[in-house]
């Protein structure tokens, strides 16, 4: 009979102890055994990088741009230093470099408009030193003022270009004074200097924006165009005056080489 009573003892001291001890487990945080997952024999696909093919005109409509429109140069009157010191007055002519620097907004797609002042002056002095005498003369002064207006007109366009119509007119006016030598008689009076020009065409060409290498805000203009050109020029001194003037029908495009750059190539930058 105590034999029993002590099997029976250990077998609840036993299962007592194991419960306790589970419990204290459970308290402490002892990590409970999971399952891993089980990894996939297949390939997970990567998502090819898509290139935009949108055209880089598209991004600029409705945003402004600012640049260089080209080199004017505005005819002027020049006279030698007899005609200034009012011994028969005669000229030729002579011109004002005036840049062209101003902006286009592109209202719509397919339409736009051009501004651009241009402004140009100089002023001079030349000064003789004979013993002790100093005698300083005046040199022409010049002063030349552009304004330019335009309507771009896209009618074709690529990923990185746009194909455009521009009619555009351009005036420009320039003048200037020649006073005369130190040994020049008695009130012998300035001459006056002046010119013209107005310029009405078109033109037609690419607009090229350099999305290719990251920086579409960038774009160069090369066109060639057809225009009506009226220049005149003007000298007065007092009341003797001379003055010429011409009128040409062509196209910008011109035997000196630099003008490929000064007349048919123009950059933008855009905002």
């Amino acid at each position: 009979m105590n034999a029993k009573i002590m099997a029976v003892s250990a077998v609840i001291l036993g299962a007592t102890f194991a419960t306790s001890a589970r419990a204290q487990q459970e308290e402490k945080g002892a990590p409970t055994p999971t399952t891993s997952p089980v990894p996939s024999t297949g390939n997970t696909p990567i998502a090819a990088k898509v290139e935009d093919d949108s055209p880089d005109h598209e991004r600029f409509v409705g945003h402004f741009a600012v640049g260089y429109f080209g080199i004017s140069q505005i005819p002027i009157a020049s006279v030698g230093a007899a005609a200034a010191a009012g011994g028969g007055l005669t000229a030729t002519p002579s011109t004002v470099t005036a840049p062209l620097i101003g902006g286009r907004y592109w209202l719509q797609r397919n339409l736009g408009i051009d501004a651009a002042i241009g402004f140009g002056t100089a002023s001079s002095s030349t000064t003789t030193v004979v013993g002790n005498t100093t005698t300083t003369q005046d040199n022409p002064s010049q002063l030349g003022f552009l304004l330019h207006g335009g309507v771009p007109i896209a009618f074709a366009e690529g990923h990185h270009y746009t194909f455009e119509l521009v009619p555009e007119a351009t005036i420009g006016f320039a003048s200037g004074t020649v006073k005369p030598p130190a040994d020049a008689p008695a009130n012998t009076p300035n001459t006056s200097l002046s010119g013209f020009r107005l310029d009405m065409g078109a033109r037609v060409g690419a607009e090229i924006h350099f999305g290719f290498i990251g920086v579409p805000e960038l774009a160069l203009q090369a066109s060639v165009g057809l225009y009506l050109q009226l220049q005149s020029y003007k000298a007065t001194q007092g009341n003797n005056s001379f003055s010429g003037s011409s009128t040409s029908f062509a196209t910008s495009v011109s035997s000196d080489p630099w003008a490929l750059f000064t007349d048919n190539i123009s950059a933008l930058y855009y905002f």
